[in-house]
């Protein structure tokens, strides 16, 4: 595996992204009281959702690094990386704004994860991709999905009828008296 080869766009996720790891460790939220100072890294409410993405990202990123040809319908890897990493900066940007006390770690990962995105962005303007591209995919994707969850979803079985007329229904043994 040579690093060498990585594209620009590589090296800003994958290097943005393990900044924003190590980033996501400190302490986002933050109250000093005196000499005693407590906090809570990102990954509590939107930052687990936050984490989850930003290990995607890089896990995607990584599976193209070694050279791991993923098939993902009608949307190629870099569509991928870059639909991720926007929702990487949308819910990063809710867990900042929407938090109380926020520490100047939280507005460092959002820095990187719009370095993230810059970087999936880059990617997919490499491969020749556009915003309309990706609108298009995401359809055709949504449209496949649709169609399969059509045809996968077997017809619901019949109800057994029930008879109509108690009296007409023949007498289990135990109430006829007739026990063997």
């Amino acid at each position: 595996m040579d690093l060498s080869k990585l594209t620009l766009s590589s090296k800003l996720v994958l290097g943005a992204g393990v900044l924003m790891v190590i980033d996501s460790f400190l302490h986002w939220q933050q109250v000093s009281v005196g000499p005693f100072t407590v906090g809570v890294s990102m990954w509590h409410g939107w930052g687990v959702l936050v984490g989850v993405l930003l290990i995607a990202v890089l896990a995607l990123e990584a599976a193209r690094l070694v050279g791991f040809r993923a098939v993902l319908g009608p949307l190629s890897p870099s569509m991928v990386t870059a639909v991720l990493s926007g929702l990487l900066v949308l819910f990063t940007l809710i867990k900042v704004l929407t938090n109380d006390y926020v520490a100047v770690w939280a507005w460092i990962g959002l820095v990187l994860s719009l370095g993230i995105a810059a970087g999936a962005w880059m990617g997919m303007k490499d491969a020749g991709e556009s915003l309309s591209d990706l609108r298009t995919s995401v359809g055709a994707a949504a449209a496949n999905a649709t169609a399969a969850a059509r045809t996968a979803s077997p017809s619901a079985p019949a109800a057994p009828s029930a008879p109509a007329d108690a009296e007409t229904a023949p007498a289990s043994p135990a109430a006829t008296g007739d026990a063997d």
